[in-house]
């Protein structure tokens, strides 16, 4: 199909969209929705525009998500190890930051390396831009193609006016496509009909100062937009040896969305963003620079069409275009990403449901040459085309459900790849539910593992690496013994070929290649439990296990060798061992006490590119967080709290891949208050 017809059928679709929110006469008022566009299919709770704060713990595991099936089911009832993240946690946390929030999640390794960047990944192999974690941000992949990954410090967006974020710990390709690998991580916005009137939000601490500006207002009865704009500085940190780090960071976005309700069940949305950041760097000396600023920049426009025949019935059209510039990263890029995708659902008697869809992403990319490390070719473009379908059969209504599909998708980089899954849930009981899938997924290679690229004095080339494979294999159980007692439990083994590593060429000395020269495997359990110990005091838990282990792939090309650094590397980039504890206690009816206490086990890992020991090891760590919230007013909120607060600070991570000098995570204390009219 091509770059050009991709363009002009997401410009079309948008234009289609943009014209249809104009006003019009309607009179009938809007349905209950959820913010993806889909109405909420029952009267059970809906994390869609639902306060998730003020829901028992009975009816938290009843929330909806969409994420796992692309259609609305329970949490208990979700053949996936799922976490949602509502606002009554972002609230309580006081964790600034989406980055930040995903601690929360059980299981999931959050490291942060500097103040603008960050290693997040869930199951193994962490890692600066780490490549096998996908994540969505109102269905616009945030996964950058030229070098992998995710660019944290641009996924920014005002936490009052985020619904909810899904997080899938395990496999989610045949659904969501490639590099869904070891989890999805889906962030979820208000509708504009939810974020009405003025608001302003303004945090500062002694690390860091964020602003927020939002308005929301109404076109006609049933047109609704929210306006915002958003400030954030955070000042540098310090490295290990205890000097400053300059890694100083300040941007500003702003945006807008806009929701239609054209009728009972149509949907319109259109919505966008644009930022601009300004990041700074303490560069190793193989890049000949200290101090280093760069700049990053850019903005996305989505338009979405969700019409709904019913609770088992509705098609979707969606379409975006984002562009991504950055100075330097450590090769400076422009990425123009060009998307549009078609879903449908629909029934087949009473017990199975279909749900299929296509879709095509064009990847525009241009790299820029910068002092020490040079890029050949400077210009790629990347497609994807796809289609999926996904078949959902009650084999015994409401007691044991069977699903199994799959996902094709054809690129330039690692032609046809093939991602089926199959996953059982049986539920004996509403108390209890007994799941296991089975599912192979896929990760593309990078543009950056594609080129040929030189890091000073060394050339890195390419043996044109194929796709990494990982077969995935997890079982889970979910129960409540009690009323107010949840448990959730998973146990995973996961089987990865052809981990793309660079390696030495011995044939051309001084040269580094990419290839397919890893393979791993992996187990471990997640456990975690939430307690309403009293109608004012819930705790939380959770503990996570992980064992990997690495080693040269069999087939490697015979002229290469697999250094130990880089199976240890995988081995040993996430903690074995994490654990948590959470309590909210709400005081008084307008004052809440939450306190939250982190431990992360050490890392221990070596790095080819090091060049010095701060990479070699991390020590574990434990983080206590308490704040105060005090609700002055209905329309007024003030709160104070301190993270990290045992330690003046601790290290999390090396970044090992921008050659940018780590740096430790301070103590900090922190004011915020918000206002809304």
């Amino acid at each position: 199909m091509g770059l050009f017809w991709t363009r002009t059928l997401c410009a079309s679709f948008l234009i289609v969209v943009v014209c249809a929110l104009a006003p019009a006469q309607v009179t009938t008022r809007p349905a209950t929705t959820q913010p993806d566009g889909k109405k909420s299919a029952s009267t059970r709770p809906s994390s869609g525009g639902a306060d998730l704060t003020n829901l028992s713990l009975e009816d938290l595991m009843n929330v909806e998500v969409t994420s796992v099936a692309k259609e609305p089911q329970k949490i208990a009832d979700a053949p996936a190890a799922v976490t949602v993240i509502g606002q009554d946690d972002i609230q309580r946390s006081q964790l600034g930051s989406i980055p930040d929030l995903l601690r929360l999640v059980p299981g999931m390794d959050v490291a942060q390396i500097s103040a603008n960047s960050w290693a997040i990944t869930s199951r193994g192999d962490n890692g600066f831009l780490a490549d096998d974690l996908l994540v969505l941000m109102d269905g616009r992949s945030l996964y950058n193609a030229a070098f992998g990954g995710v660019t944290w410090n641009a996924v920014n967006y005002p936490l009052m006016d985020l619904d909810r974020i899904e997080v899938i710990r395990g496999p989610g390709s045949t659904l969501w496509g490639s590099n869904a690998v070891n989890g999805v991580v889906n962030i979820i916005t208000k509708s504009s009909k939810d974020t009405q009137g003025a608001l302003f939000d303004v945090t500062g601490g002694s690390q860091s100062d964020i602003g927020n500006v939002r308005y929301g207002g109404q076109i006609d009865d049933n047109t609704f937009y929210r306006v915002y704009s958003q400030y954030q500085y955070t000042g540098n940190g310090e490295q290990v040896n205890s000097d400053p780090s300059h890694d100083q960071w300040q941007g500003m976005q702003s945006g807008f969305r806009v929701d239609k309700y054209t009728s009972p069940e149509d949907i319109l949305t259109v919505q966008g963003d644009a930022y601009e950041q300004q990041l700074n760097e303490t560069t190793t000396p193989i890049l000949g620079s200290q101090n280093t600023p760069f700049f990053e920049n850019g903005g996305d426009v989505l338009g979405r069409w969700t019409h709904t025949e019913s609770d088992r019935a509705d098609t979707s059209v969606q379409a975006y275009y984002d562009r991504q510039v950055l100075s330097t990263y450590p090769v400076g890029y422009e990425q123009d990403t060009y998307d549009i995708e078609f879903q449908n659902r629909f029934p087949i008697g009473a017990i199975q449901d279909v749900t299929w869809g296509m879709g095509a992403r064009d990847y525009f990319i241009r790299m820029t040459d910068n002092p020490g490390f040079t890029a050949s070719p400077n210009y790629r473009n990347e497609y994807i085309y796809n289609g999926f379908v996904q078949d959902q059969v009650s084999i015994v209504p409401n007691r044991l459900q069977w699903s199994f599909g799959t996902k094709l998708e054809y690129n330039n980089l690692a032609n046809l790849e093939v991602e089926p899954s199959t996953r059982l849930l049986w539920t004996p009981d509403e108390r209890n539910s007994v799941w296991a899938a089975i599912s192979r997924s896929t990760r593309t290679p990078s543009i950056y593992e594609e080129s040929q690229l030189q890091l000073g004095p060394v050339p890195i080339g390419t043996d044109d690496p194929n796709a990494e494979t990982t077969d995935s294999y997890e079982v889970g159980y979910k129960v409540q013994p009690v009323k107010p007692l949840t448990l959730d439990a998973t146990a995973f083994y996961n089987s990865y070929s052809g981990l793309i590593v660079p390696v030495p060429d011995l044939l051309n000395p001084g040269q580094v290649d990419y290839e397919n020269g890893v393979d791993a495997h992996s187990y471990g359990t997640e456990v975690s439990a939430n307690w309403q110990v009293t109608p004012r005091c819930r705790l939380g838990a959770s503990y996570s296990y992980l064992m990997t282990r690495a080693q040269p792939e069999t087939t490697s090309i015979a002229d290469d060798f697999i250094p130990r650094d880089e199976t240890q590397f995988v081995e040993g980039s996430s903690p074995r061992n994490q654990f948590q504890v959470h309590c909210y206690l709400d005081l008084l009816s307008n004052l809440q006490f939450n306190t939250s206490v982190y431990y992360v086990d050490a890392l221990s890992y070596i790095n080819a590119l090091a060049t010095d020991g701060n990479f070699q090891s991390v020590p574990s760590y434990i983080r206590l967080d308490m704040n105060l919230r005090w609700q002055v007013k209905p329309n007024v909120t003030l709160a104070v709290g301190v993270q990290n607060l045992l330690q003046n600070r601790h290290y999390e991570f090396g970044n090992v891949f921008s050659q940018a000098q780590s740096t430790e995570v301070p103590r900090t204390v922190f004011a915020e208050l918000t206002m809304s009219f």
